[in-house]
């Protein structure tokens, strides 16, 4: 965990200290879930990056073409590789919020569909060594997925290695209940 015994880095930055955009995307936080989430704060404080990486998070987990339950199965195991634990217990909570049990989550590479597991393989492979992604799952992922989907799926690759990064270099951690 932290060397930091008071947690991030960085001051967390609250709705007053921010503007424009940035305030509206904090003020509907505040008003949907009642609290703005610790990594949006620690981000307020570079308020062009927080609100265009918010407008690409939101686009690229609730848009397009992949189903939303697998996005974010493929966000818990990058979070899991990565070991961030600040992104494992938040793709946890959305899980369970979409329907997905602990026993499930604990088993989350186990008895897949071939297309979902084919799919999670693909999030693990970009993760470690994108770079040597084998052939053979290459042309698999191409079974199943068109290019646009295909990129869908990198984006949610690239989206979670960027945040685990983010929340583990400025120690964004869970918060102890």
């Amino acid at each position: 965990m932290s060397d930091l015994p008071y947690g991030p880095l960085v001051h967390l930055v609250s709705t007053e200290d921010v503007d424009g955009e940035a305030r509206k995307i904090f003020e509907k936080m505040e008003k949907n879930t009642g609290k703005v989430p610790k990594w949006m704060k620690v981000m307020g404080n570079s308020e062009e990056i927080f609100v265009h990486f918010f407008k690409l998070f939101v686009t690229t987990m609730k848009g397009g073409k992949v189903d939303h339950i697998l996005k974010w199965k493929m966000a818990y195991k990058i979070s899991e590789i990565n070991k961030c634990e600040f992104c494992v217990s938040v793709t946890k909570f959305q899980l369970k919020s979409l329907g997905i049990s602990d026993e499930e989550i604990a088993k989350i590479d186990e008895e897949n569909s071939e297309k979902e597991d084919i799919t999670l393989k693909f999030a693990e492979a970009s993760t470690e060594h994108a770079y040597q992604i084998p052939m053979e799952l290459k042309e698999k992922i191409k079974e199943f997925y068109s290019d646009e989907e295909i990129v869908e799926l990198t984006a949610v690759v690239g989206l979670f290695n960027y945040i685990n990064r983010f929340n583990d270099t400025l120690n964004v951690f869970p918060d102890v209940e």
